[in-house]
């Protein structure tokens, strides 16, 4: 699905530190070996000054860790009564994944979600996939026509529309919708930028968000939408981004500097046009129509912005990976245009959700992060790597403690769908490696609850993965609660085993 399945194609191996950024940044999986450490050997104890209070934090997890089973349809509530003590009264929860294509993660969404609905009148869900595509997911499960799997690959972006908990997802909340005592009905979003940029395979491309808006506007204003589609058609063949050159013909970075302008202006006349016309464009069509068809003009600058990073006449780096000075730059900012467009889009999902909303939101543990996070994917000198700005640091400010955060720990096991790719076990100059050493394989840790020293050490740079993917981030202010798997399996192998 992305970097990560790019550096397996350089034969390099994958850690429990990805589910990420750009990790999503090309489509498509490939197989790879990679040896995975027995929890018999867990490698060398943690080495310098802090190894006195590691050893106390995994101490103060053993005696304040909520042990969990695996998540299971027959265990969800007595399983997730322990996350709804921690969550309390919040409107606004993040669940995070480590990797993404990883079953347990994905079903302890499922089954946390579920809960909350029935147990804490959530009213919707929104996912790591683009914000426009989700609308035809929500006309599903609201009780629209159509064809389940036709609205999965239309409605959920990056081919997480492959994952069979995606799909067991959406059939739940369509059946709740049915049921009449259910006076409000449970909403379905995509927080994204639109098309998954960068990612070949995904079913709806970069044009996804402006083909929407102007489709709309061909309703509402045919005249300014023949004006704005004549000023957009010689550039709507270059709205695709494939690293790989997998796909043939135009792409955006072929685009010269007045092209790419011209684009930026069009799209940024139709945001205009779209907000000036508000009320005659709401009562030609319906105040939700307008509303959906403005988050797609929005959506279209999002996805322009995010094009406009990618470097003049792009290469793909062939020496393994190690991108280019330009292409390093490429990647950092273009995650921080698209973490921004995420925050940017659940403000407007929550405030779309009204004063009694309450949401929960999943995607990577990357994005979630209230933090600042330092990576080392975008080059091999340290020099370069700065910190990045994930989503979850916009909506801390935003909603301060409304909003509760859950990290994923992983300690190994295998990931993905078309193709199973194993995980390395996570050592312990890791978090996710001392987590391991709690002796739980499943649990539950309220971070908040921690005594000051190791509250501390916490809110110190902590590591998140290892080698190539790790990530560094103060993770006693980025995440509330901590959700551990001790070994994960592929979402698609355990698609029938609850």
């Amino acid at each position: 699905m992305g970097l990560n399945e790019l550096r397996h194609r350089r034969g390099v191996r994958a850690t429990a530190g990805m589910g990420l950024p750009l990790a999503l940044l090309v489509g498509g999986l490939s197989s790879a070996a990679a040896s995975m450490r027995s929890r018999s050997d867990p490698g060398p104890p943690p080495q310098g000054g802090a190894q006195s209070v590691q050893l106390e934090f995994v101490e103060w997890a053993r005696s304040a860790a909520k042990p969990i089973e695996a998540p299971s349809r027959r265990l969800r509530q007595e399983l997730m009564s322990t996350l709804g003590n921690m969550i309390g009264e919040a409107p606004l929860v993040g669940v995070s994944e480590g990797i993404h294509e990883a079953a347990e993660p994905l079903e302890f969404r499922n089954r946390a979600f579920q809960y909350l609905v029935e147990n804490k009148a959530f009213t919707a869900i929104a996912i790591e996939s683009g914000i426009v595509e989700g609308r035809v997911v929500d006309r599903y499960v609201l009780g629209g026509p159509g064809d389940l799997s036709t609205v999965l690959a239309q409605g959920i972006g990056w081919t997480f529309d492959q994952l069979p908990q995606n799909r067991e997802l959406v059939e739940w909340i369509r059946t709740y919708n049915t049921d009449p005592h259910h006076v409000r009905k449970v909403h379905f979003y995509g927080f994204d930028v639109p098309g998954s940029p960068g990612n070949a395979d995904a079913k709806r491309g970069l044009d996804t968000a402006l083909a929407t808006a102007l489709e709309y506007l061909n309703h509402v204003d045919h005249a300014s939408a023949a004006q704005l589609r004549a000023r957009l058609s010689p550039f709507l063949a270059s709205l695709r981004f494939d690293p790989r050159r997998a796909l043939k013909g135009s792409h955006y970075d072929q685009l010269t500097p007045m092209q790419r302008d011209s684009l930026t202006a069009a799209i940024a006349d139709l945001v205009a046009l779209m907000e000036r016309k508000e009320g005659p464009y709401s009562e030609r069509s319906t105040l939700s129509d307008y509303e959906w068809a403005y988050r797609a003009a929005i959506g279209a600058r999002q996805t322009d912005e995010w094009l406009r990073q990618i470097p003049e006449g792009w290469r793909s780096p062939t020496d393994g990976w190690h991108p280019s000075q330009s292409q390093s730059q490429f990647l950092s900012l273009a995650t921080d245009v698209r973490d921004r467009a995420q925050g940017d889009n659940l403000a407007w999902i929550v405030e779309h959700e009204g004063s009694q909303g309450k949401v929960l939101i999943y995607a990577s543990r990357y994005h979630l992060s209230t933090q600042p996070i330092e990576t080392s994917w975008w080059s091999s000198n340290p020099v370069d790597r700065g910190a990045q700005q994930p989503a979850g640091t916009y909506l801390r400010r935003r909603f301060g403690k409304r909003l509760v955060t859950v990290g994923n720990l992983i300690g190994g096991g295998t990931f993905g769908c078309k193709s199973v790719q194993v995980l390395k076990r996570a050592g312990r100059e890791s978090l996710d490696g001392l987590a391991g050493t709690v002796g739980l394989p499943n649990f539950l840790l309220d971070l908040r609850s921690s005594p000051p020293s190791v509250m501390h050490w916490l809110n110190q740079k902590l590591q998140m993965g290892e080698g190539a993917d790790t990530l560094t981030l103060a993770d006693g202010r980025a995440f509330d609660i901590l959700y551990y798997v001790d070994s994960v399996s592929s979402a698609c192998d355990n698609a029938e085993r609850n």
